[in-house]
């Protein structure tokens, strides 16, 4: 069968899928575009000292990973800075659906940031100029399988076509991949007032995700795997943003900022997909298809921030506070190219809210020695009570909330101490959010077997996902 006409004819197939189901959209997607192509409150990345403040630095600047949230923190830098941060994340999922239960984790090495700060000019100089460069890579990896669950069963023929009893095994959504950013930033300090500073953001994604399900026969056994439709797939795509921030000191002590982030504009998006139906005589076909149409638009946001740093008795001690407020603007998430993926701006205007974040961070300085802790809260951009399915309490229709993406608590400490010009930080970080998912859509097997999972009400998983992040930061002031 020609290639192109395989193509529309699944491409229509999964238009009117997705129009049948309540949601009218493709789950994976949406969950990528939150969870993994946003540059929001799901990130892992920063200096041990930014993280152990909660990702609270908005106002007190002075360190790479608070250029990431207002970049007229550059300008605060006295000294020109290179560092680089090294961490080990422990991501994991507990997955229930049903009665069945399942716990997995997955750990991964990332550079959470490497860069410099150059401090240009003068101390005596009333307008002064600094520049920095930071690079960030950040494993995506993550695996929800759902196991055996005996209150999901149904007739389904088996292999001699004779409608047998069968019990769900597994569900698996797993995603494998990495991003990166390139930062360059540009700050001015007037007086050591006033500080402006703009940054212009390159992404890189590239990532494999594949949802599988598994049902086996309560008679004999016989065990059958399915591919979702459009699964396995592979995307990779490069992105641009830019920031815009200002810092002004009130008192010597009270600082207040403001930065404005944009939406990222992701594009050359280069996506490939295994795609499953059947022609016009009935065969079986699958193929793996190339789309080159596609885009996204991930949110911008605003960041106000406040913080207050002062010495306590003497040069030897000190204590800064930081408190940052964000607005993400998630309602300016947009799906763009092939129809199919037009779909899911069906999901961001029905159920998409704007989120909130709250930033807590302290500092505490004796001569060498730093101790940091730092709080962090974000709230779900998806509208509760907006998904109707059914699961896990009945099966009547119910309505869920923190679908795809959840509230989020993040608790962080930190430690660093001084040798000279040198610096080494440590950083901990736990997030904890809880989150639902579904089960619904045409499953494949490679040979052509069909299993369609409630398309109307489609079946809730809940899934606990815990992080624990550590962070060392080895620095050095030149």
């Amino acid at each position: 069968m020609n290639k192109k006409l395989l193509y529309g004819f699944i491409l229509s197939s999964i238009v009117l899928i997705g129009k049948s189901q309540t949601s009218r959209f493709y789950p994976n997607d949406v969950f990528d575009a939150f969870n993994i192509f946003g540059d929001n409150s799901n990130n892992t990345s920063g200096t041990a000292r930014y993280i152990g403040m909660g990702g609270s630095m908005g106002a007190l600047g002075g360190d790479l990973s608070a250029v990431e949230t207002n970049p007229a923190g550059l300008g605060i830098f006295r000294n020109s800075v290179a560092n680089i941060s090294m961490s080990v994340l422990s991501n994991k999922n507990k997955a229930t659906m049903g009665n069945g239960v399942n716990s997995n984790t997955d750990t991964n090495f990332n550079i959470p940031g490497a860069g410099v700060a150059l401090a240009l000019g003068d101390e005596s100089d009333m307008f002064k100029v600094n520049v920095g460069v930071n690079f960030s890579y950040q494993r995506v990896d993550n695996d929800v399988n759902f196991s055996r669950n005996t209150q999901l069963n149904y007739l389904y023929p088996n292999k001699d076509k004779v409608d047998q009893m069968y019990e769900m095994v597994n569900y698996d959504q797993y995603t494998n991949g990495y991003k990166s950013k390139m930062k360059f930033s540009l700050a001015t300090n007037y007086m050591d007032r006033l500080y402006f500073g703009i940054g212009l953001d390159w992404h890189y994604l590239n990532i494999d995700r594949n949802s599988e399900y598994g049902h086996r026969n309560t008679m004999d056994g016989e065990y059958m795997r399915f591919n979702e439709q459009l699964t396995p797939y592979s995307q990779e795509a490069n992105g641009f943003g830019l920031n815009v921030g200002v810092i002004g000191k009130i008192t010597p002590e009270i600082r207040l900022g403001a930065a404005y982030h944009s939406p990222i504009w992701w594009s050359d998006m280069e996506d490939y997909r295994w795609i499953y139906g059947y022609n016009d005589k009935g065969q079986f076909v699958k193929d793996y298809v190339y789309y080159d149409h596609y885009k996204n638009v991930s949110p911008g946001k605003l960041v106000l921030s406040g913080a207050f740093a002062s010495n306590i008795m003497d040069d030897d001690n000190s204590l800064a506070f930081n408190f940052d407020f964000i607005n993400y603007f998630n309602k300016d998430m947009e799906f763009k190219g092939d129809v199919d993926y037009r779909l899911n701006n069906n999901f961001v205007n029905d159920y998409v809210r704007n989120s909130q974040e709250y930033r807590a961070g302290i500092e505490y300085r004796f001569k060498e020695l730093k101790l940091r802790a730092g709080y962090a809260y974000a709230s779900s951009p998806v509208k509760n009570n907006s998904i109707a399915g059914i699961w896990d309490t009945d099966a009547n229709p119910v309505y869920v909330k923190n679908y795809l993406v959840g509230e989020k608590n993040k608790l962080s400490f930190g430690a660093g101490y001084d040798i000279g010009q040198f610096f080494v930080d440590l950083g901990y970080q736990y997030m904890k959010t809880d989150y639902r998912t579904t089960l619904s859509g045409d499953f494949y097997t490679m040979d052509g077997s069909n299993l369609t999972i409630s398309l109307d009400k489609p079946y809730f998983g809940k899934v606990n996902n815990i992080q624990n992040n550590f962070i060392l930061t080895l620095g050095m002031r030149f």
